[in-house]
């Protein structure tokens, strides 16, 4: 599904409720599309990657898959070693979505039965493209008949230039603090300003200019791959992070009302399947601004744990915002 106005271009699909491409003029007149992406559904099918989709249940990593509801202990399917990723073997990136289109978007819908990837209840999700000006704005909601996980978010890696590495495009993240990962990439529960680390993106930096250092977060992700908590959270929708290309022009800002925000710069794309137009995809071809609560919370006091209530609504925002300099 085709949204397109002035600005931008954006394909959506149905599988995985994906952003397949995101087209923007640069500023040399050229056309670029600036997410990572696929020409073949089948691709996406076999991809382990999780390239434009959205995810669910539960984003990221859960120790051991043990989450507690009202007193009672879940095991989650473990998909990442003894761990729960980004919706345990068969998460939301894998269904298919019933879409319809909207005035100026498209909805998409999917249901989640009871037992599924061992989460309780029947969880139905919507998630809503809205294409207005240069931004698009994703929302995303969620109502189960049962106390339940829900954590959802976008996985889109965005390449600025459209082709090469990002090693030289420049990110900023509003936060000063992010959380500590162990050697399993799990958050431990342990949060650390970003003052006098190679984890400082207060201000605009090149992507590439710390991504091998010996600081041991670095090190145990072969690169970025942690939550920062962002500044000023009250619930409401405010800036969370932005990224800018010299050679582009072009600079994407992201805002949201979670509470974290997951930068990671592609350490482990490689292995993925050529992209499109058989572009291949390797490590550090694109980077992830995933607007998310802090993750492996049910193992941390100290972190909101992502629950949503017997007949609750989930009701999250994600906005991508583009401007061409």
């Amino acid at each position: 599904m085709i949204l397109k106005n002035n600005f931008l271009e954006v394909e959506i699909s149905e599988y995985g409720a994906s952003i397949v491409s995101i087209k923007l003029r640069d500023k040399n007149d050229r056309i670029v599309d600036v997410v990572l992406g696929y020409d073949d559904i089948e691709k996406y099918k076999r991809q382990t990657k999780y390239i434009g989709a959205t995810i669910g249940r539960c984003s990221n990593r859960i120790k051991k898959g043990l989450i507690e509801l009202g007193g009672k202990t879940y095991k989650l399917n473990c998909n990442d070693g003894e761990n729960y990723l980004h919706g345990g073997n068969k998460g939301f990136d894998k269904k298919f979505w019933q879409g319809e289109r909207i005035p100026g978007g498209v909805k998409l819908y999917y249901s989640s039965k009871d037992g599924e990837e061992n989460c309780p209840g029947n969880l139905k999700t919507c998630v809503t493209y809205i294409l207005k000006d240069n931004s698009l704005r994703i929302n995303f909601r969620a109502v189960s008949d049962k106390t339940t996980v829900c954590a959802l978010t976008n996985h889109t890696f965005f390449n600025l230039d459209g082709n090469g590495d990002i090693l030289d495009q420049k990110v900023q993240l509003l936060a000063e603090n992010f959380a500590e990962n162990d050697k399993q990439l799990l958050t431990t529960g342990k949060v650390i300003s970003v003052q006098d680390t190679p984890m400082d993106f207060r201000h605009l930096k090149r992507i590439g200019k710390n991504i091998n250092d010996s600081y041991y977060q670095i090190q145990y992700a072969k690169g970025f791959d942690n939550n920062w908590i962002i500044n000023n959270d009250n619930g409401r929708i405010r800036k969370a992070a932005r990224a800018y290309s010299d050679k582009s022009g072009i600079e994407l800002g992201v805002f949201t009302d979670l509470p974290g925000i997951r930068f990671y710069s592609g350490n482990y794309l490689d292995g993925a399947e050529n992209g499109k137009g058989d572009t291949p995809i390797r490590n550090y071809s694109g980077f992830c601004l995933e607007c998310q609560y802090l993750p492996n919370a049910f193992a941390n006091d100290n972190f909101d744990n992502p629950v949503l209530e017997a007949g609750e609504l989930y009701n999250k925002t994600i906005i991508y915002k583009f401007k061409v300099k």
